[in-house]
């Protein structure tokens, strides 16, 4: 078939050019990246007008910027998301001459450990902060092995080649489809799973206030745990300055909201979880995935017409980060 075998070279193409970033990136010394971050942050927010459009659009409302202040806020973004990507591409090569804990900590590894020690599991709840790969270690360093929810890789190379590398430190990531059965197993074991709750969630969320306007929110996490008692704590990462030190801070277990009615209760968690993101995300504004749009999806009350699935970007790909569990 003409068309499958034009993808397959399409793959291994976007593969062998990865690889060879990669190799080049680790040619730099250690500490090199962090130059060479902020050079390609420049250049990507000069290119990628759409996302940058976007970014400052919602920082300004949310956070009450003047449009000047929002350009410098996503400056930075845009500077923190390509530091951090080259950071990935270097991270085989710090690991081999530097342990896990020499450049990151963990702020409240005790609170998760005791609620793992509750022998249910526990349910870690976070967004895209920071250097998210390199928070899948710390909290699979903390929680002794962690398993995360997340969209899957067109490239199935790609894919394969960073499922290795996760796995490597103590991080298992699953796709969307066939995801309920594991991440039950997982908890059931008594495992840790984090969640990503801050994204756009296009079929099947509640919308709960984030920054003062509904948004669509997976529910997944608060209908588990009250489902199976399975406690619930918020975590994210961030850089401390600009260096190669990161920390991921992680909160002591949400007191679950329990009335009775389980569909109002998954929506008053749900905005209780995403209520603690949103602080997060003021506390350091410049460490969240700005370039989303997270508010597309509006719930079909709010304007007769709205909007109510999100179409595709640009690029075709339509948002679904935050796709709910299958």
């Amino acid at each position: 078939m003409p068309v499958k075998r034009r993808s397959r070279v399409r793959e291994y193409a976007e593969y062998l050019y990865m690889v060879g970033v990669e190799r080049l990136v680790r040619l730099l010394p250690i500490g090199a990246h962090l130059g060479l971050g902020r050079v390609l942050g420049a250049l990507t927010r000069l290119a990628d007008r759409g996302h940058r459009r976007v970014a400052e659009e919602n920082a300004a409302w949310a956070l009450g910027l003047s449009p000047e202040e929002a350009r410098a806020l996503v400056r930075r973004v845009y500077r923190n998301v390509c530091t951090n990507f080259v950071e990935d591409l270097m991270l085989p090569k710090i690991l081999r001459k530097m342990k896990l804990t020499d450049f990151s900590r963990v702020e409240g590894a005790e609170h998760l450990r005791a609620a793992l020690a509750r022998g249910k599991g526990a349910i870690v709840v976070t967004g895209h902060f920071g250097n998210w790969e390199l928070a899948g270690r710390a909290l699979g360093h903390a929680a002794g092995s962690a398993l995360v929810v997340a969209r899957t890789l067109s490239n199935r190379l790609v894919e394969e080649r960073a499922r290795r590398f996760r796995e490597e430190g103590g991080l298992k990531v699953i796709g969307r489809q066939g995801a309920l059965r594991q991440v039950l197993s997982h908890l059931r074991a008594g495992g840790c799973v984090a969640m990503l709750i801050d994204q756009n969630q296009r079929k099947g969320g509640v919308f709960v206030p984030f920054f003062g306007k509904l948004a669509s929110t997976v529910p997944s996490p608060a209908s588990l745990a009250l489902k199976l008692d399975v406690p619930v704590l918020a975590g994210y990462t961030y850089r401390e300055g600009h260096r190669l030190f990161h920390c991921f801070h992680c909160d002591p277990p949400f007191e679950l909201i329990r009335t009775g009615d389980h569909k109002a209760d998954v929506v008053a968690n749900t905005a209780m979880f995403t209520q603690r993101i949103e602080e997060f995300v003021r506390k350091h504004p410049d460490q969240w995935f700005w370039l989303h749009s997270r508010w597309r999806k509006r719930p079909p009350e709010e304007a007769p017409g709205a909007e109510t699935e999100a179409p595709e970007d640009d690029d075709g790909a339509a948002e679904s980060e935050g796709s709910d569990l299958e």
